[in-house]
């Protein structure tokens, strides 16, 4: 045989080989969506990620609950994944759809074609080209929670039959039980009074509202909206759980009155007096200065900053309890002053010059009637357990259980907001702003 015809023998079976690898790494037909360029603790194909992977078409990417990852296409737009999240990539041309199976997620792009984000339900995408970055979070009730961060954000049903822009800086809680989307007026008219304080996602009857200025007190179900200056009552056995525009949380137990006085969620500023029952605030972080979140009884003042704190109020006599974070609490009347006492713990001052004490995680103070707080003590475990108990307003979920299909527009002056309201957990929450941030990995070329 000539020695030509060897040589070329002998690339055909090279080129063979090539061909028969390359078929096995990328079947045929496969189209290459993107990369990995960050992940922790997270699978791609049910496999371990390493330290980068290739994204391809129809390729579903799994995080713990411990996990994240970041996600780049071609077109350089950015998926971030949080813990505990499920996403299928999809491929149509130019277009990337991240289906969402679980969990949530952060869209970020500097134009189009950007990620196109679906749940069962709805499809999310920037409404106009430039810089967007939007989150899309699904529990597993399948309640959705979309925030327009940057840009304004497009939500479809499938087949595009109806569409709603949700302006940038808002955020929109959506029931498992809608199929549908609210009507641009509505759903903006509905939000327009500056005068709601919050919603009720979580309720146990009976309570009972009472609107300012309305000598007739109605039910409260999940739901509602619960306006400053109205006034919630629950009765023996009721509890109910209250959102806050700016996303604290306040549980109220059985027997109690409550009334929010001032909730500005973009001063965040908030404002509650609890005339007597029990209450247990968890209040989201403040960041802006002049910040406030206080609680007033008939006996006590309780200022909290980023904190979770339980309160008892009786007409003679208020117990404040520290579950996380710090409080400061003093008597309601400014004559009542203290001295310095004893620090409750080595190094620090129990009592301010204004009568004011300090309270740390896992400390509570007694408060009674024309008498300074007593010192912080250690509070026992059985009695931080029953104050969790007695404010428990059921599970997460409340607004699919009650079968609810209006949406819930509001300003997003805390990222964690929206997936507190959509019950998907604090740890979630945190994930996004970190998420969001400028990412060293984010320097890695596109594909």
């Amino acid at each position: 045989m000539p020695t030509n015809s060897r040589i070329w023998i002998a690339l055909a079976s090279v080129l063979g080989c090539l061909l028969l690898f390359s078929s096995e790494a990328q079947p045929a037909g496969e189209q290459q969506l993107g990369r990995i360029l960050y992940s922790k603790d997270t699978s791609l194909r049910g496999v371990s990620v390493p330290k980068s992977e290739t994204i391809l078409n129809g390729d579903v990417l799994a995080t713990s609950g411990s996990g994240s990852a970041i996600v780049e296409l071609k077109s350089g737009a950015k998926l971030k994944i949080t813990g505990n999240t499920s996403v299928r990539f999809l491929g149509d041309g130019d277009k990337v759809q991240a289906e969402l199976l679980g969990g949530a997620v952060v869209s970020e792009s500097a134009g189009k074609p950007a990620i196109v984000v679906t749940t069962p339900k709805f499809q999310f995408a920037p409404s106009q080209e430039g810089n967007s970055r939007f989150a899309v979070a699904l529990s597993k009730q399948e309640e959705t929670v979309a925030s327009a961060m940057m840009g304004n954000l497009l939500v479809r049903t499938p087949g595009s039959l109806g569409s709603y822009i949700l302006p940038e800086g808002k955020y929109a809680a959506i029931p498992a039980t809608s199929d549908g989307v609210p009507s641009q007026e509505k759903a903006g008219g509905e939000q327009a009074s500056a005068g709601q304080a919050g919603i009720v996602t979580n309720a146990i009857p009976a309570e009972v509202l009472q609107r300012q200025g309305q000598g007739a007190e109605t039910p409260l179900k999940v739901g509602d909206g619960v306006n400053q200056e109205d006034l919630v009552r629950t009765l023996k056995s009721g509890r109910v759980r209250i959102t806050l525009q700016d996303g604290s949380l306040l549980n109220i137990g059985a027997l109690s009155v409550m009334r929010i006085t001032k909730q500005d969620p973009q001063a965040q500023q908030t404002q509650i007096e609890l005339t007597e029952g029990i209450l247990r605030a968890e209040v989201v972080t403040h960041t802006k200065p002049g910040a406030s979140f206080q609680v007033r009884t008939p006996t006590a003042i309780v200022d909290v900053v980023g904190t979770v704190l339980f309160v008892h109020a009786l007409p003679d006599v208020t117990q404040v309890s520290c579950l996380e974070g710090v409080c400061l609490v003093q008597n309601i009347n400014p004559a009542v002053a203290g001295q310095a006492t004893s620090p409750a713990v080595p190094g620090q001052t129990a009592m301010h010059a204004n009568g004011q004490v300090t309270l740390q995680a896992g400390q509570s103070t007694t408060v009674r009637r024309g008498q300074r707080p007593t010192d912080p003590m250690p509070t026992p475990d059985a009695q931080l357990q029953s104050e969790i108990n007695q404010t428990n307003a059921g599970t997460p979920g409340g607004l699919a259980k009650a079968g609810l299909s209006a949406w819930h527009i509001g300003p997003l002056s805390e990222a964690e907001s929206v997936l507190l309201l959509a019950g998907i957990g604090a740890a979630a929450a945190i994930a996004i702003p970190l998420a969001t941030s400028t990412s060293a990995s984010s320097t890695v070329p596109a594909p």
